[in-house]
C-alpha cells in the first residue's frame, strides 16, 4: 500500500489503484470543527434525555455519537488517505447517523400527535389485553421504523463490502446503499406529506381538536410541527445527495468535491439536532400534563384534557 503524493487516494497494488478512497485530502480542520459541533450538540441531548426522561431519543443521542466518531475517522484520514479504517468507518457512521435520527423523528410525532389530540393519559384500546404505549403504536410509525431498519442494515453492508476490493464488491456495494437510500428516501416522504403535514394541517386549520392548545394559546404548540418537517426536510435532501454521489461514483462531482459532505450532510444533521434542542418534544408533552393537572385541580373533569 503506497502512500499517493495527490489525489485520487487509495490502496495500490502492482502499480494500481484497486479502490478509489478519497478525490481529495480530507480536510481535518474541517472535520474537527463538525465534530466540536456535534459534540456540543449530543452533550444538550444527554442531558434533556436525562432531566427529561426522553427515552424515545435514545437513537437520537446515538446518531449524534456516530456523528462524532465520523468526523473523528474523517480527520484521521487527513494524514492517513490510503488507510483503510478512517474512510470506511467514517462511510458507516455517517451513513448511519440519519436513520437513526430519523427513527426518534417518527416516535416523537407519534408522541406529539397523541399528546394534542389524546392528552397523555394512557388509554387501552384491548382491556382483555395488557396493552402497553409501545405495542400499541400505531402502523404507520411501526412500519416507518422497519423501514428504518432496514436502511441502516443495508448502509451498514453496503458500506463494508468495497472492502474486498474487487469490482463486485464495489458494484454491489453501491447497490445495496442505494436501495438502501431509496427505502429511507420513501419513508421520509411519506411521514412528511402525510403523517407530519396533514396533522400539521388539521391543527392549524382546526385548533379546537386540541383541548391543550385551546387551555393555553399562547404555547408554541404547532411549533413542534414545524420543527419536524424541517427535519425531516433536511433528512430528505440529506439522502437525496447521498444518492447521487453514490449514483455518480468516484469520478462524479459530489464525490469528487467535500464541500457536498459539510453542506449537505453535516450541516443538514447539525440542523435537525439543533432544532430538537429549541424545541425538545418531551417539554410539550409535560406542558399537556401541566395543564392536565389544572384542569384536573380546579374539577372540571376527572380523565385529563379530554375526559
Amino acid at each position: 500500500m503506497a502512500l499517493n503524493d495527490g489525489p485520487p487516494f487509495g490502496p495500490v497494488v502492482n502499480g494500481t489503484m484497486v479502490v478509489v478512497f478519497w478525490e481529495y485530502r480530507p480536510s481535518n480542520v474541517a472535520a474537527y470543527l463538525f465534530l466540536a459541533l456535534f459534540a456540543l450538540a449530543t452533550l444538550g441531548h444527554l442531558i434533556y434525555l436525562i432531566w427529561l426522561r426522553a427515552w424515545t431519543f435514545i437513537p437520537f443521542l446515538l446518531g449524534g455519537i456516530c456523528q462524532i466518531f465520523g468526523y473523528l475517522e474523517r480527520a484521521a484520514a487527513h494524514t492517513q488517505p490510503t488507510t483503510l479504517r478512517p474512510w470506511i468507518l467514517q462511510n458507516m457512521l455517517l451513513l448511519v447517523s440519519p436513520p437513526l435520527l430519523a427513527a426518534t423523528l417518527y416516535l416523537t410525532q407519534h408522541q406529539i400527535t397523541r399528546a394534542l389530540l389524546h392528552g397523555t393519559t394512557p388509554t387501552n384500546p384491548h382491556p382483555k389485553r395488557n396493552c402497553c404505549r409501545t405495542c400499541c403504536t400505531p402502523t404507520p410509525t411501526k412500519a416507518y421504523i422497519l423501514a428504518d431498519i432496514i436502511a441502516i442494515f443495508t448502509q451498514l453492508i453496503g458500506t463494508v463490502l468495497p472492502a474486498s476490493g474487487t469490482p463486485e464488491g464495489q458494484q454491489l456495494g453501491k447497490a445495496v446503499v442505494l436501495a438502501g437510500l431509496a427505502v429511507q428516501l420513501g419513508a421520509l416522504g411519506v411521514f412528511m406529506g402525510v403523517s407530519c403535514g396533514r396533522t400539521h394541517f388539521r391543527l392549524r386549520r382546526d385548533p379546537s381538536r386540541s383541548r391543550a392548545m385551546v387551555a393555553d394559546p399562547g404555547v408554541n404548540w404547532l411549533g413542534y410541527f414545524v420543527v419536524m418537517e424541517v427535519a425531516a426536510g433536511m433528512l430528505i435532501v440529506r439522502s437525496a445527495v447521498r444518492g447521487a454521489e453514490f449514483l455518480e461514483g468516484s469520478r462524479g462531482v459530489v464525490m469528487g468535491h467535500e464541500v457536498f459532505v459539510y453542506v449537505f450532510d453535516g450541516v443538514a444533521m447539525l440542523v435537525v439536532m439543533v432544532g430538537f434542542l429549541v424545541l425538545y418534544p418531551a417539554r410539550l408533552v409535560r406542558e399537556v400534563e401541566r395543564l392536565e393537572g389544572r384542569e384536573k385541580g380546579e374539577g372540571r373533569g376527572e380523565g385529563g384534557l379530554l375526559g
